[in-house]
């Protein structure tokens, strides 16, 4: 006749379990979440990138509300400061001032955003006053992420280093920015609806982590008057707290079938 474990045995088997458990549970509970988050992504992207085709089809041309795919102007420089070291004032490279299309076409952004409200389906907007008003929770910005990534950073050196993105520095981006809450609960957030393609994006709305790099992305519309635009990655007035990836690095894992299987 065969004895039955003991106690003793199914308690130290029991451990064991747990213990493996707790090693390795976090790992995949994190795995699963990274999953989630880079599929909501891949809703988000394909989302706004057909709203921008269906625009442009109904509108019969290329709205003007992108930046240059390839600069025509050349590089620039900064020539006026404020008393925090951040640029006011820029020209061009040889000193002559900026053409107003410097950056690309803008004129018709303000037209552009109404008509994605309508295409992206945009249940509520705050001009201003976002976290205040409900619709955003508080992200950290360019700013204060870059002193958590750099601890030796002073809050001036913060302040030089964002010139140029001062909107979605962290006072500016609570109070300040625009924010537009998607029927999808999706969270977007426009540089400027007046004349800037650039913004940001939280795939998952209001859940958590709410942090650059993980679930808040940065885009920038480029395009030109013969070519569709195109949603790719905002480099300069863009950020990523610890553990996250960038926008770019999230486009190449879409499409990398590794993530995508």
């Amino acid at each position: 006749m065969k004895k039955g474990f003991t106690l003793a045995e199914v308690l130290i088997t029991l451990g064991i379990i747990g213990i493996i458990a707790a090693m390795t549970l976090p790992s995949l509970i994190g795995n699963y979440k990274k999953k989630v988050l880079q599929n909501q992504f891949k809703v988000a992207y394909s989302l706004f990138q057909q709203a921008y085709l269906k625009i442009q089809a109904d509108w019969g041309y290329t709205p003007n509300c992108y930046y240059w795919d390839k600069n025509p102007y050349g590089g620039n420089k900064c020539i006026a400061y404020d008393d925090r070291g951040g640029c006011t004032k820029w020209a061009l490279s040889d000193g002559s001032e900026l053409p107003k299309n410097y950056n690309g076409n803008m004129e018709e952004c303000k037209i552009f955003y109404k008509a994605l409200e309508k295409t992206i389906q945009v249940i509520n907007k705050c001009e201003n006053n976002a976290f205040e008003k409900g619709c955003i929770p508080e992200y950290e910005g360019i700013d204060t992420v870059r002193i958590a990534n750099n601890p030796d950073l002073s809050e001036d050196e913060a302040y030089v280093q964002t010139s140029g993105c001062n909107n979605f520095r962290k006072t500016n981006l609570l109070n300040k920015t625009p924010a537009f809450v998607l029927k999808n609960g999706m969270i977007m957030i426009p540089y400027s609806i007046s004349g800037s393609p650039i913004f940001l994006l939280d795939i998952n709305g209001k859940k958590s982590p709410n942090k650059w790099g993980h679930d808040l992305f940065a885009f920038r519309i480029r395009g030109n008057t013969n070519l569709q635009l195109n949603l790719l990655p905002e480099g300069s007035c863009s950020a990523t707290e610890k553990g996250g990836l960038t926008t770019k690095q999230m486009i190449e894992n879409m499409y990398n079938s590794k993530y995508t299987k």
